[in-house]
């Protein structure tokens, strides 16, 4: 005997339809993902929301970054011409460029506190982003500001150069 059309389809549908049903009432082991992120108001679909910068957070001024980034570009001039210079002694180099760090770092601190500059850094290693700036040290791969490889032991040379020498 030959089993209507419909009651196939019926039978079908539910078997297909049960384990849904099953599903839906138990809780998933996996998070719902939203498909659609939301979306920041006044901003276009796929457009990403700009964050405030972490100078701005920190309640910096933008003159004052811009007059910290011109303290830090004199640096490395400064810094240059003491490298260049060919008659002073890589102790006398040193300690020009120590005197060079110090005076910048004064003058930044003037501009913005300590408390300022924490935030920022604190702000910058938790988008990921590195701090810069003088603190971040030269970028020089393990050498010296001229290029030299540091003594084995800098017996008057801090480690960081914005800090009182130890005894």
């Amino acid at each position: 005997m030959p089993i209507p059309k419909a009651a196939v389809f019926a039978l079908a549908t539910l078997i297909f339809a049960l384990p849904l049903s099953l599903t839906a009432q138990q809780p998933s082991a996996f998070p719902q993902v939203n498909p659609r992120p939301i979306q920041a108001p006044g901003t276009r679909p796929g457009q990403r929301v700009r964050q405030e910068p972490c100078w701005q957070e920190a309640g910096v001024t933008k003159t004052a970054i811009e007059q910290r980034r011109t303290i830090e570009e004199g640096v490395k001039s400064q810094v240059a011409s003491v490298c260049a210079n060919s008659s002073l002694t890589p102790q006398q180099r040193q300690q020009e460029i120590r005197q060079i760090h110090e005076q910048a770092h004064q003058q930044i601190e003037a501009l913005i506190s300590p408390q300022q500059q924490e935030a920022i850094r604190s702000c910058q290693a938790s988008r990921g982003h590195g701090g810069g700036g003088l603190h971040a040290g030269g970028g020089h791969g393990g050498m010296g500001p001229c290029g030299e490889m540091p003594s084995a032991k800098p017996a008057t040379t801090p480690a960081n150069p914005y800090s009182s020498p130890q005894p």
